[in-house]
């Protein structure tokens, strides 16, 4: 007799029903996963190329910074339009074109064979990975939230975007043995080439994982309007999207400008605050996974008021870098970024899942997403702002730390008046 009709045999009662984790659900952790990290790697191929790819072009290596800018654009858009697609098209095949989108913008960045050239192409590359970037999250939330039990949601979602570090730790370790063997050019084909042989790999789980789709489900008039009304309209959801914002604008400031900040301020090498950040991020993977556990234990409102706290501390911490600070104390705060600005993603987004409408899961992350991906746009660009008024480095960190910790704060107000009750 199976075990779990033990009980109705010797009481008479059902068996109390036990979700366990599904075969559907780890083939889709596991294709997500691998989507997620390809496209992140494809992301960071010209940031960790950049110095190669400057030289042979003679341009600055400074403008990899507007590329990402124009990325955050395109993801935006992208973003927001995503709902209509993945009702249509299903969630796996808009997974799929992400990663087509991700290849095309690493074919077009050999083709900038002239600083004349380069700069049209760098524009369509940035483009087409911020389509590949924005889409990711609204599709794999659809599919993750169809196959996971509740219990385990925190879990599997933060454990879906560790994909982020590890696309960036395999590119900053294997991209530069590419360039160094084919040039930054051959580098970024190789990337391309496994970026259209996972989208075509992921072809045979598509009948399964895109059964629920509607071909004649309206693409964009529709999606993008329905998808920021119920964001808007939903208290719950509305709130964590503005905090999420905050939190993005944090991220983008650690991971854009922590560097250069550390580097002036306490005169330490490139290369030593580079592994301090590098660092950072190893310490962000196994941090997203617990902060997912901590989210299915206990009030994920608390784990994000706690993300919050973290992150507007380590913030308040940098704008005393200073001369005087040990090399262990930078690799410190490098880790507390990276354990919470960098962390929060997985936890949010369950958070979403969990107060969206089960068949509006999609809509409900491409709504919030947009909101993140302007956070993300605004944080640096008020960081070099409050600079240029105030002339201090600090101010900027000071201003992020202030807004997080705001929105930590509103998450521990509790009730129905908190950030996401």
């Amino acid at each position: 007799m199976p075990a779990l009709h033990c009980r109705r045999a010797i009481t008479g009662y059902p068996a109390p029903h036990f979700p366990l984790i599904s075969r559907p659900m780890y083939r889709v952790l596991f294709a997500m996963l691998a989507c997620h990290a390809l496209v992140a790697l494809a992301v960071f191929t010209l940031p960790i190329v950049a110095p190669a790819a400057a030289k042979s072009l003679g341009v600055p290596a400074t403008m990899v910074g507007y590329y990402t800018t124009v990325m955050l654009v395109g993801a935006v858009f992208a973003t927001v339009i995503t709902a209509g697609f993945v009702r249509r098209y299903g969630a796996l095949r808009v997974s799929q074109m992400t990663l087509v989108f991700a290849g095309l913008g690493l074919l077009a960045m050999p083709l900038a064979v002239s600083p004349l050239v380069a700069l049209p192409l760098l524009v369509a590359s940035a483009v087409l990975m911020g389509f590949a970037y924005g889409p990711a999250n609204p599709a794999s939330s659809h599919l993750l939230a169809r196959v996971t039990p509740g219990h385990l949601r925190g879990r599997i979602f933060s454990i879906k975007q560790t994909a982020i570090p590890i696309g960036g730790a395999v590119g900053g370790f294997a991209l530069p043995l590419l360039e160094a063997r084919f040039g930054w050019r051959g580098a970024a084909l190789v990337a391309c080439g496994a970026c259209f042989t996972l989208a075509l790999a992921l072809q045979p789980l598509r009948r399964k994982m895109d059964a629920d789709r509607a071909p004649r489900a309206p693409l964009v008039a529709g999606s993008v309007v329905a998808a920021l009304r119920l964001v808007l309209r939903r208290p719950a959801l509305r709130r964590l999207a503005a905090a999420s914002g905050a939190f993005a604008a944090m991220q983008f400031c650690f991971m854009s400008l922590f560097v250069t900040f550390a580097v002036e301020r306490t005169h330490l090498s490139l290369v030593a605050v580079g592994v301090a950040l590098s660092g950072g991020l190893v310490v962000s993977v196994f941090a997203r996974m617990l902060w997912g556990w901590a989210a299915d234990r206990f009030p994920p409102r608390y784990v994000l008021a706690g993300l919050g706290l973290g992150m507007s501390a380590a913030a308040f911490t940098a704008s005393t870098l200073g001369p005087a600070w040990p090399y262990l104390a930078v690799v410190a705060l490098a880790v507390a970024f990276g354990s919470t600005g960098t962390a929060w993603q997985g936890v949010y987004l369950a958070e979403v899942a969990r107060h969206a409408p089960a068949d509006a899961v999609a809509d409900a992350t491409a709504g919030s997403m947009a909101i993140t991906f302007f956070g993300a746009l605004a944080g640096p660009g008020a960081f070099s702002a409050l600079h240029a008024l105030t002339g201090s480095d600090a101010a900027g960190f000071l201003f992020v730390g202030a807004i997080t910790l705001a929105f930590a704060l509103a998450f521990l107000r509790g009730g129905k008046k908190g950030p996401a009750e």
